[in-house]
């Protein structure tokens, strides 16, 4: 083996004795890396910058301290990804609760639902609540619009056919033609808005959020009583969320492209 290679091979054992370290603690300064791995400090320093560069670190630039970064939430979906995508997304959904006072949900695809895997809840007496893990259906509110109308055609079509269009209330969309028009208007302006679809006295506004990938990794959604967001509120609340989805998924490594013409 020559010299280069076995550098090379030894450059990765180095990063992967750093990459295990976050096992046991969300962050690490190098100097506490250093002592952890047994590595040098200016080695371990090198690998942190590279690693950064490459999004598989974060650097806060404050404090200089490391997190696991935004493409770790993409190599294990169903296991300790969506602890990665929580972190991140934390700061966009803070600041979406406390400019507009209402819930704020972030949720994914599992199997032909979606899945709340956050949540920061109205601090108002009567709210709209969502629950952590609670699952919601792809067809009707805009938590399962945002998720279905960025998916591929196939998986879109498979939801149809398995007559998984269930009614919640009379705005629930369960027609076929119906429902293929209202995914196309969503990617068309890339955010969605639900009156009662599924919760009487309820509305919503949802944005995506897209992965390195470019694949929606998640809805971004504030949800609220119908009487604390009328018509007059909506445009401004659409801005908002469509604004910290895009700035997510700009940290998660999304680089925009025009989004998906109509079907």
């Amino acid at each position: 083996m020559s010299e280069r290679s076995y550098s090379e091979v030894q450059s990765v054992a180095r990063a992967a004795q750093i990459l295990l370290a976050f096992a046991e603690a969300e962050e690490w300064g190098p100097t506490e890396l250093a002592r952890k791995t047994g590595l040098h400090k200016s080695v371990v320093h090198r690998l942190l910058q590279t690693m950064a560069r490459s999004g598989l670190l974060a650097c806060e630039e404050r404090g200089g301290r490391y997190s696991l970064g935004p493409i770790m939430a993409h190599l294990n979906p169903r296991d300790g990804a969506y602890g990665t995508l929580v972190r991140i997304a934390r700061p966009y959904m803070k600041r979406l609760a406390e400019a507009t006072g209402e819930t704020i949900s972030l949720c994914v695809v599992e199997g032909s639902l979606g899945l709340c895997i956050d949540v920061i809840d109205s601090r108002q007496s009567m709210r709209f609540t969502v629950h952590k893990g609670e699952t919601f259906p792809l067809n009707a509110g805009c938590i399962g619009k945002v998720l279905l109308a960025f998916q591929p055609d196939d998986f879109i079509d498979g939801l149809i056919q398995q007559r998984a269009l269930k009614r919640y209330t009379e705005n629930t969309i369960t027609d076929p033609r119906r429902l293929r028009a209202e995914l196309r208007q969503v990617r068309r302006v890339g955010h969605a808005f639900s009156d009662a679809e599924i919760t009487p006295g309820a509305r919503s506004i949802g944005a995506p959020v897209f992965g390195a990938d470019g694949r929606v990794a998640a809805s971004l959604v504030v949800s609220a009583p119908s009487f604390r967001l009328p018509d007059s509120k909506v445009r401004k609340l659409t801005e908002m969320i469509c604004r910290e989805a895009t700035r997510l998924s700009a940290e998660l490594g999304y680089m925009p492209k025009a989004l998906s013409a109509g079907r």
